[in-house]
C-alpha cells in the first residue's frame, strides 16, 4: 500500500523559521517604502497646487496666492506648519487676503476667486514646515514669478532661494526628510537637501 506524502515536524519547523526571517527582512522595507512615498506623494499635492497658481496667474494675468489655512476659508495669519492645509485663490485686489466667500470666479467677475482648498494632513503623521520667506503665503505674478514676504511685512518681494522652501518630516527626523523649493521663476523642485544644499532640519 502507498504511503501519502506529508510534512514532519522538523520540515514545517524549518519552514516556519525561514519565514519569519523573510518577514524580518520584508516588513521593515515595506514600512520604508510606505513612508518614502507619503512624503512624495504629500510634496506632490502642494507642488501641484503651486502650479495651479502660477499657471492661472498667467493666464488671468492676476496675482493668485497660495496660502495656509486651518479651516479651509481663509488664510491663517499667524505662520504655522502648512500640514493643517492651504487654499489657491486669485487675489484680484492684491490685498492678500480672500475677500468675500471667495466665488468670484465667473468671467469678468471682480471678487477674489477660490481656485482650490487643501485639508489638513492625517494628524500625527507628517509635518510640513515653511521656512521663512513662505512661512503664511506664497504668491504668484502674470509673469508666473513667485513672490514672497519673507519679511512678514506685508509687501510682496523676489522670493530668495534660501527663505522659500518647505520642508516635510515624519517620524524617522531629518534624515528621511524632503524639501519643496521654489525658484524666482516659480518653478518648484523636491530635493533631499535644501535650496544651498544643505541638510535639512525637523521640529
Amino acid at each position: 500500500m502507498q504511503s501519502s506524502g506529508g510534512f514532519t515536524i522538523f520540515e514545517l519547523l524549518i519552514t516556519v523559521a525561514v519565514l519569519g526571517i523573510a518577514l524580518s527582512i520584508g516588513v521593515p522595507s515595506l514600512q520604508q517604502f510606505i513612508m518614502d512615498n507619503r512624503l512624495v506623494s504629500q510634496l506632490n499635492q502642494l507642488s501641484s497646487a503651486l502650479a495651479l497658481a502660477r499657471s492661472e496667474a498667467v493666464k488671468q494675468n492676476v496675482p493668485v496666492i497660495v496660502c495656509v489655512s486651518s479651516d479651509g476659508k481663509n488664510c491663517d495669519t499667524s505662520g504655522v506648519n502648512w500640514d493643517r492645509g492651504w487654499i489657491v485663490f486669485v487675489d484680484r485686489n492684491a490685498n492678500r487676503s480672500i475677500d468675500g466667500s471667495g466665488d468670484g470666479c465667473a468671467q469678468g467677475a471682480t471678487a477674489d476667486c477660490v481656485l482650490a482648498v487643501q485639508s489638513a494632513f492625517p494628524a500625527g503623521v507628517t509635518t510640513l514646515v515653511p521656512a521663512t520667506g513662505v512661512a503664511k503665503l506664497i504668491g504668484y505674478d502674470g509673469t508666473g514669478a513667485a513672490r514672497c514676504d519673507k519679511d512678514a511685512d506685508g509687501t510682496f518681494e523676489d522670493c530668495a532661494s534660501a527663505a522659500s522652501y518647505f520642508t516635510l518630516c515624519d517620524s524617522r527626523g531629518a534624515a528621511h526628510a524632503r524639501a519643496l523649493a521654489v525658484s524666482r521663476t516659480g518653478r518648484s523642485t523636491i530635493a533631499a537637501t535644501d535650496p544651498l544644499g544643505a541638510a535639512l532640519t525637523c521640529p
